[in-house]
């Protein structure tokens, strides 16, 4: 069996996340770099989903369920239902297909979803490292998670979110600027190994950095 794990395209979607609880949590957590609307949906909040709020992060919305039909009032391009009530996990899920364009999870049945939610390593807000078991240990891939996670924040620096930043900053000039993709891809390495690049970003000159990178991108044209 071949498994595949792509990147859902979500940005200025709406993903529905429906039970506030561990399961409910960390998928909001994987959702926030996404760019996306997120509705929260549970008969109760909680210190967490209040930092959300408070944060602008999420959207919230308390009710009781007794059966999915608050989907109707929605148009969601993700559906993810996580309480602890197997049935009505199955009634957002089959709702949620009747939606057009829109992709259903239960958390309880992975199986019979439309994907597969590996355990998400969120690093610095900025990289996203998946572990994933093909649905085989959900258990297992949180355990190893766990293990991976603190050497990971470790492992990247702020530095290397600088660079990332800059990354995307001259990816979409070099889109504007180069027809070619090879030479796009061989400006975005040369910004990435540039010496001088690299000595800005350690001194914390930011603005500097992106003014080098926009210099090298005309020898590129």
């Amino acid at each position: 069996v071949i498994q595949l794990i792509v990147d859902l395209y979500l940005k200025g979607g709406l993903a529905v996340v429906v039970g506030a609880g561990a399961e409910g949590l960390k998928k909001i957590n994987s959702l926030l770099t996404q760019e996306c609307e997120i509705l929260l949906v549970s008969r109760e909040s909680n210190p967490k989903v209040e930092k959300y709020l408070k944060d602008g992060a999420i959207k919230f919305l308390q009710a009781d369920l007794q059966d999915a039909k608050f989907l109707l009032e929605y148009n969601p391009i993700l559906v993810m239902a996580t309480t602890d009530d197997h049935a009505l996990n199955r009634m957002i899920v089959n709702e949620a297909r009747k939606i057009p364009g829109c992709m259903a999870y239960a958390s309880d049945d992975p199986e019979s979803s439309d994907f597969s939610h590996p355990s998400v390593i969120n690093v610095k807000d900025t990289v996203q490292i998946t572990i994933s078991t093909g649905s085989k240990s959900p258990a297992m891939a949180r355990e190893i998670r766990m293990r991976a996670e603190k050497y990971l924040n470790e492992l990247v620096t702020s530095e290397d979110v600088a660079q990332i930043n800059l990354q995307q900053e001259a990816r979409i000039a070099a889109k504007k600027a180069i027809p070619d993709q090879k030479t796009r891809k061989k400006y975005l390495y040369a910004v990435m190994r540039d010496s001088e690049v690299t000595r800005l970003i350690k001194q914390d000159r930011v603005t500097d950095a992106r003014s080098r990178a926009m210099k090298m991108l005309e020898d590129f044209k």
